[in-house]
């Protein structure tokens, strides 16, 4: 299923972290094709892909959770550590698949357990813990993008995801 980004229900009031979470729903949705297309699995080539594709996620995403976390920090926000543990329990378990998928588990059952968790893990996340930010009194030097052009900009999942024609 795909994931689609609501700007006033996801907003974190922080245009780059909002723009980060836009990216990583796009790479929810770069995977979802890739399970889509149940002819991946037949060649070897494309499975070195998939773990490519995985491995780039989790870079991206290990990144957004350190740029978000200075933004908890700085404002001494209150769920600043429970953001940080939720982070950690992420990478935790994100690493977990990363281990199977290395060690030559690549089935497309195990992608679609990923997914699931990545999908419902953000969401979540964002839901409960990221859209708190919008409390912060002093972010006044940086603006929500309420711009419909902005939903519409190709993103850098997009972008990765188009070298792989699969």
């Amino acid at each position: 299923m795909q994931v689609e980004w609501d700007q006033k229900k996801y907003t974190t009031g922080f245009a780059h972290i909002d723009e980060q979470h836009r990216n990583l729903f796009d790479g929810l949705n770069g995977l979802m094709l890739f399970l889509e297309d149940s002819s991946i699995f037949d060649k070897s080539e494309n499975k070195a892909k998939v773990i490519e594709m995985i491995d780039f996620i989790g870079n991206y995403t290990s990144e957004h959770f350190s740029d978000e976390e200075k933004i908890f920090e700085k404002y001494n926000h209150p769920l600043m550590d429970a953001n940080k543990e939720a982070h950690q329990m992420f990478l935790a378990k994100y690493a977990q698949y990363q281990s199977k998928l290395a060690d030559g588990k690549l089935t497309r059952a195990l992608l679609i357990q990923m997914h699931i968790f990545l999908r419902g893990w953000l969401i979540n996340h964002i839901l409960k813990i990221d859209t708190s930010l919008c409390d912060c009194e002093e972010k006044a030097t940086e603006e929500v993008h309420d711009n419909d052009n902005s939903e519409k900009k190709t993103g850098i999942f997009s972008r990765f995801f188009s070298l792989f024609k699969i």
